[in-house]
């Protein structure tokens, strides 16, 4: 075999050798996922609240891709409850995921702007601000943390629910806030939901060195719905295991109605005559799950509130 063409045979597979390599690069993977992303709406128009530019155009087609279907917003009582659900907790919206996968923390400047600019109107979906705060949370840098962080100081009514996301995904937040902290937090906070929120998370994790700040947050309390939640985080750290009165045990409606925590459920007894309800108790012996329906934005392990 002639040398010249060994020399071209060798150079064929270097070359090819190089066009995989490149193929299977991670700029050439990345420009791949959002050409593809691209392609899922090529025809959307962000909302003029974006920030322009092709990252702001990806974001809008991903919240596009992953907005609830017809279902769940037919008619005021289900929007407004997926409404709160999504902004307070998260829907887990995949194609959002991706993106912020795929474009890093480079585009953490659009989901700020996003979240910061775009307007909140009452029962109208989407509200993109809570897909914002969505990226963010995933995006999980400290810039991405600043930027929810951001978003605790704006208290207006018609953002309520982006406020209570943002205090929610804070909190989820490794490092954030220790429960101490948040027990701290319960005296200055105005918001009842935001209240329970923190609440909720408090008793998830049953710290000790909590107690202390609970029992002056309980001090301190003057409504009796949020004094008996915090009643039943100090209970359950005396009683681990045990069922909880949430009211104190006043029982008005002359049942007695207890939290099991740990096993996820609730139980109702009659209130024993002439005396209160006992503030602590065993669980049931049965294992059937009898929780009452829930607003889908009610903490898990909290009574449905009256409040509005």
């Amino acid at each position: 075999m002639k040398i010249s063409s060994v020399l071209i045979g060798a150079g064929a597979l270097a070359l090819g050798g190089y066009v995989w390599m490149d193929y299977n690069s991670a700029d050439s993977k990345n420009a791949r996922e959002l050409k593809e992303l691209e392609m899922l709406a090529p025809d959307t128009k962000p909302p003029d609240c974006f920030p322009k530019g092709s990252n702001g155009k990806l974001f809008a087609i991903s919240i596009v891709r992953d907005q609830r279907g017809k279902a769940d917003l037919e008619n005021d009582v289900t929007r407004r409850s997926a409404i709160e659900h999504d902004c307070i907790r998260g829907n887990q919206p995949a194609t959002v995921f991706r993106l912020v996968k795929a474009l890093g923390a480079a585009a953490v400047p659009v989901y700020a702007e996003v979240l910061e600019k775009c307007p909140v109107v009452k029962d109208e979906y989407p509200v993109y601000a809570c897909f914002a705060l969505d990226a963010l949370a995933a995006e999980g840098g400290k810039q991405s943390g600043a930027a929810i962080e951001k978003a605790l100081t704006n208290k207006d009514k018609t953002r309520k629910n982006v406020y209570l996301g943002a205090l929610y995904r804070l909190m989820m937040t490794p490092g954030w806030k220790t429960t101490t902290q948040l027990a701290a937090m319960l005296p200055v906070e105005t918001e009842w939901k935001a209240k329970e929120l923190m609440i909720e998370y408090i008793r998830n994790h049953k710290d000790p060195a909590a107690k202390p700040e609970l029992e002056k947050s309980y001090a301190a309390e003057t409504d009796l719905q949020e004094k008996g939640l915090i009643k039943a985080a100090l209970l359950e750290l005396d009683n681990p295991g045990k069922c909880v009165m949430t009211d104190e045990g006043r029982a008005e409606n002359g049942i007695c109605r207890y939290s099991c925590h740990d096993i996820n459920r609730w139980f109702s007894v009659p209130k024993p005559k002439n005396v209160g309800c006992p503030l602590v108790t065993e669980p049931p012996k049965e294992t059937a799950p009898a929780q009452p329906p829930v607003n889908a934005a009610t903490p898990a392990g909290a009574p449905v509130s009256a409040k509005k």
